[in-house]
């Protein structure tokens, strides 16, 4: 486990490629959001995403969101229909997780063989500027055990969650500091306040 401190305002570069780099070979990060600390991974690495159910505890029924670093690389792997776009374009920058019909292209055990995903675009230039510069997309859970407290700071984080990562980049304190929303774009219910 390497531990990076970034900036979050203006994130160093070499510790952004790094860490894209890390992406492109199946390493498992934490790493910052707008909202709590992330456990995440490429979307196209397997075992690494088999892993991140095995860190957190976490049953396989319970579905991974996943992070883009913008709409348009979302719309590569979802289906939208103009409401649904426009909801998520109005309410991009604050802290939701959207539930939306996913393309083939997503694993099934990312979604708990679900026809639906989570997607979230973190308002935090940290995460955004790993996905961007990897050009994948990155599993996007808190960084915790399940049925635990969401990690506000790295300093929460769970020891045996730490040891069982390749990377993590501190960037201090988490704006919000409690888990994003989860709304249901084609029902408009609110499954996680």
């Amino acid at each position: 486990m390497k531990l990076l401190h970034i900036n979050a305002e203006n994130p160093e570069k070499e510790f952004i490629s790094y860490a894209a780099g890390e992406i492109k070979n199946g390493g498992i990060l934490i790493y910052p959001t707008d909202t709590v600390y992330g456990l995440g991974c490429s979307i196209k690495a397997e075992d690494s995403i088999k892993k991140i159910f095995e860190i957190k505890k976490r049953s396989l029924k319970n579905p991974l969101s996943v992070a883009f670093s913008d709409l348009e690389m979302a719309k590569e792997y979802i289906l939208l229909d103009s409401e649904e776009e426009g909801f998520i374009k109005k309410h991009i920058n604050e802290p939701f997780t959207f539930v939306v019909k996913k393309k083939g292209n997503i694993f099934d055990i990312i979604t708990a063989n679900r026809n639906t995903v989570g997607i979230r675009i973190p308002n935090h230039k940290v995460v955004k500027e790993i996905i961007r510069s990897s050009g994948i997309p990155i599993i996007t859970t808190s960084a915790n055990i399940s049925g635990k407290k969401a990690p506000a700071n790295v300093g929460e984080i769970d020891e045996g969650i730490k040891d069982s990562v390749d990377l993590i980049l501190d960037s201090g304190p988490c704006r919000l500091g409690a888990p994003s929303k989860v709304i249901d774009l084609s029902t408009g219910k609110i499954l996680r306040e």
